[in-house]
């Protein structure tokens, strides 16, 4: 098994069950992993079969009051350049989903954040799941770790997106 995969899957779910469904203390933060400047590694990223790369790809996620608000730009692998926005409240399970713009085919997201230090992002279209996505930061707050996940069971898919922080 690939070793990005095994370590994804070891981050996301070892420190639940040693500290008793929270990472440890040091990780704590009240703003969901996502809230920054991000810049993709291309580097340390590993793309499952089907997924549309990236050549390179910006985030910018903020709070705004109790919305979530980011904007991805994005340029694929065959040269496309995408920008991607969405404003969501992160809830608990079946939460209030949120519009996205620019990201073909995803009309909705929704957001979830099962720990102070976890945001699980699910994508809809036309109300049914299309992907999802679990995201975390490094201890230090330098890298922002985004493993593929199946809307539908929650398991661990095969793409892990790392980010640096700008």
């Amino acid at each position: 098994m690939n070793l990005m995969i095994v370590t994804a899957v070891w981050l996301t779910f070892v420190p639940s069950l040693l500290f008793g469904g929270q990472r440890p203390p040091i990780a704590a933060s009240a703003a969901p992993p996502l809230v920054g400047e991000w810049q993709l590694n291309v580097a340390r990223t590993h793309y499952g079969p089907s997924v549309d790369r990236r050549r390179s790809e910006r985030m910018s996620c903020a709070m705004v009051a109790t919305e979530l608000r980011c904007r991805i730009q994005s340029v694929r692998s065959d040269g496309r350049e995408l920008t991607g926005t969405f404003a969501a409240v992160p809830g608990g399970p079946g939460g209030p989903g949120a519009p996205v713009k620019g990201i073909p085919d995803i009309d909705e997201v929704r957001l979830q954040k099962p720990s102070a230090t976890i945001i699980d992002a699910t994508f809809l279209s036309r109300g049914n799941p299309a992907f999802g996505y679990r995201a975390f930061q490094s201890d230090d707050g330098r890298s922002l770790m985004i493993v593929s996940v199946y809307p539908d069971t929650g398991s661990v898919a095969t793409t892990i997106v790392v980010y640096n922080r700008r």
